[in-house]
């Protein structure tokens, strides 16, 4: 009869196996509360740290000012075809008329200027609502 009596015993979880399973999961889910909003958190940083290099870039490649509107921009150089930064396709490209496109940054929904004359500040809009900031200093073409 103890035989039959262990063998059933063991079919089941004590009280302290229980707990403990509780308190794992537990520590698991505040684990995953915690790390989630960081993460959030470093891809929007990402995002304006991209932004800000791609913006410096155009200013390092001699670009010029032409002509500025509320969601694109022109730009020249001495030598070569005019480019426009714009949003094509949820992508921020600098596109041309004969050398295609450059991708700057993708997921992009939207692309806003205000133009303070000396300097631009641009913000972009991805998917998600989340939004980069990022200025432009290039000298006028005129």
């Amino acid at each position: 009869m103890t035989a039959v009596q262990s063998k059933n015993s063991r079919n089941s979880f004590t009280m302290v196996e229980a707990i403990l399973a509780l308190l794992v999961a537990a520590m698991v889910f505040e684990a995953i509360m915690v790390i989630l909003p960081h993460s959030k958190r470093g891809q929007t940083q990402d995002m304006q740290m991209d932004f800000q290099a791609a913006l410096t870039q155009l200013g390092r490649q001699n670009y010029q000012l032409d002509q500025v509107q509320v969601r694109e921009i022109q730009l020249k150089k001495t030598i070569g075809d005019p480019v426009t930064l714009k949003i094509a396709k949820h992508d921020l490209v600098l596109a041309g008329t004969h050398h295609g496109r450059v991708l700057l940054l993708h997921g992009i929904d939207d692309l806003r200027i205000d133009n303070f004359g000396t300097y631009q500040l641009l913000t972009v809009f991805d998917r998600g609502h989340e939004k980069a900031n990022g200025t432009l200093f290039l000298p006028n073409t005129k």
